[in-house]
């Protein structure tokens, strides 16, 4: 038979512990979700870190597996030679039988062949199950060890996962608190804002109400005026136009005298006609001038 393979020495329990530290380390560090209990790990360094905690179990476990296939095919071969040995002892028989000198010798040699064979049999048959159940005892109890270590590791794991999990639960309950009473006052101080703007709306209203009411005011007054200076300038209007009315007739009745003097033969000189033209113009200029300078006065009066 070959002998079992032995685990190698960098294989043991204590690589397997540090691993299981190692992926520990990269469960804490990683990136915690808020209000869950769920954390974002690095998929391939994880994957890795199994992989060398697959490769760091004892061989144990695939030399029990390999001792099994051993022990099938040691019973196969056994059952081969067995009926390699039966067939050949057939064949002897079959030959001795030929020779009638020495049948008995061979039929004797072929049972003591048969007996040898199945004895044969039995000692590989016996030392391959003996062989089997030791390395697949040895393999429980070193699997059994194992698990016994990584159950507690994981417990020990929980435990400290439960601990960080409770103290960053109170850190975001403290956190929470911190917001709400800066929310309130955020909410507190808008309050305050909102009526210190409202007070000045309220304020500048008011201001706009007053103005347009003094705007309003001024406006009629000098809408008032306005009517005032245009009833006065009608009246100055109609003044001048009875001052050119009164100076036309004038005009007229000396026109109508000087034609009644061509008539009756008693003819104006020329100085008197002209002298009686040029004061005619001098009273309506004289009108024209005063009527806008009387018509200020009166303005500036009433604006007094």
């Amino acid at each position: 038979m070959s002998s079992s393979p032995q685990p190698s020495p960098g294989q043991g329990p204590g690589v397997t512990l540090d691993q299981l530290d190692q992926l520990e380390e990269i469960i804490l560090q990683s990136l915690h979700i808020p209000l869950t209990g769920m954390v974002l790990v690095d998929e391939e360094e994880t994957i890795e870190i199994l992989g060398q905690l697959r490769d760091s179990f004892p061989p144990s476990l695939q030399q029990a597996q390999t001792l099994v296939e051993q022990q099938k095919e040691y019973i196969k071969q056994a059952r081969s030679q067995g009926e390699s040995i039966l067939h050949q002892a057939k064949k002897q028989r079959e030959q001795l039988v030929q020779n009638s000198a020495i049948t008995r010798e061979s039929e004797r040699r072929a049972q003591q062949m048969l007996a040898e064979a199945a004895a044969q049999r039995d000692v590989l048959l016996e030392q391959a199950r003996q062989a089997a159940a030791q390395q697949e005892q040895t393999a429980r109890d070193q699997l059994a060890q194992v698990e016994q270590q990584f159950a507690k590791r994981y417990h020990q794991l929980e435990q400290e996962y439960g601990a960080r999990k409770q103290q960053q639960q109170e850190q975001l309950e403290q956190q929470h608190h911190h917001g709400l009473k800066a929310l309130q006052h955020i909410q507190q101080e808008g309050l305050r804002l909102k009526e210190l703007a409202q007070r000045d709306a309220d304020g500048i209203r008011q201001e706009s109400r007053e103005l347009y009411q003094k705007t309003y005011t001024h406006c009629e007054e000098l809408l008032r005026q306005a009517t005032t200076a245009r009833q006065e300038a009608d009246r100055y209007g109609q003044q001048v136009l009875e001052g050119l009315h009164d100076t036309l007739q004038h005009m007229e009745q000396a026109l109508c005298s000087k034609l009644q003097g061509q008539k009756e033969g008693r003819a104006p000189g020329r100085g008197t006609a002209a002298a009686l033209g040029q004061r005619t113009s001098a009273q309506a200029q004289a009108f024209a001038c005063d009527g806008p300078t009387r018509l200020r006065a009166q303005e500036d009066r009433k604006s007094a």
